[in-house]
């Protein structure tokens, strides 16, 4: 079977638009997320894969999920041994027309997942001046999922209302743990929220992410320090 090109080992941001409480943009039939819960034995194999949800085009979801069986993966140690892990696969996937032979992975990151997100407020001044801009938040989150730690960081936007906005939005989200041998694992996440008014310019919404890499839009947080990792080299494309 032909491999899915994998464009990049990266994910995104999540948008709010212009509206006091916009909700994250959604993709269209091209570009979507998909997360997956997988079990990891002590030697890193897949011993379950379960979407969440599944996604409602069977040939399009056998194939990414045959590809992704394929990947070999390093479980999370507990005393410096390899223990069987839960963690949660995010993909972005490029597939025009939702056909299963165009389809593209075009992110792959491991780690918590979002569980619940409400996007935050958009500042009503900035919005009637048609500014928009961006906050690179880490989140430090605790074995329940609960973010217990919320600071911006550098290359987010001067504008503290922007800040001010996604801190207090995200001290409510809410992210499914890794698991090692069974218990939950506390972690990290960073999350770009972009606040974008139809006036402003796309590019105020640009990130360069962890190890240079460039962050297309969606809604996903990239995980810092994952207990489990991908480990499989993966096909890559610049496009």
């Amino acid at each position: 079977m032909k491999k899915i090109l994998v464009t990049c080992l990266a994910s995104a941001l999540l948008a709010v638009s212009a509206g006091a409480h916009a909700e994250p943009q959604q993709p269209d039939d091209s570009n979507f997320n998909l997360t997956f819960a997988i079990d990891l034995d002590r030697e890193g194999r897949i011993t379950a894969l379960q979407p969440q949800p599944a996604m409602d085009s069977p040939e399009l979801m056998a194939r990414i999920e045959d590809e992704v069986r394929g990947w070999e993966f390093s479980p999370a140690k507990l005393d410096g041994q390899p223990v069987p892990t839960r963690t949660y696969l995010r993909l972005g996937v490029r597939a025009p027309g939702l056909q299963a032979d165009r389809a593209r992975i075009v992110s792959a990151t491991t780690g918590p997942a979002v569980a619940s997100m409400k996007a935050p407020g958009y500042p009503s001044a900035a919005l009637r001046r048609g500014e928009g801009g961006l906050v690179v938040l880490k989140l430090k989150l605790d074995t329940q999922g609960r973010v217990r730690g919320v600071a911006a960081q550098p290359g987010s936007s001067p504008n503290r209302a922007f800040t001010e906005a996604a801190s207090a939005a995200a001290k409510n989200w809410r992210f499914l743990p890794e698991l090692a041998n069974g218990q939950p694992v506390a972690g990290a996440v960073m999350i770009p929220v972009c606040f974008r008014a139809e006036s402003a310019e796309p590019q105020a919404c640009d990130w360069q992410g962890p190890e240079g890499q460039r962050f297309t839009p969606s809604s996903v947080a990239v995980a810092i320090e994952p207990a489990a990792r991908i480990t499989s080299d993966l096909a890559i494309a610049s496009n």
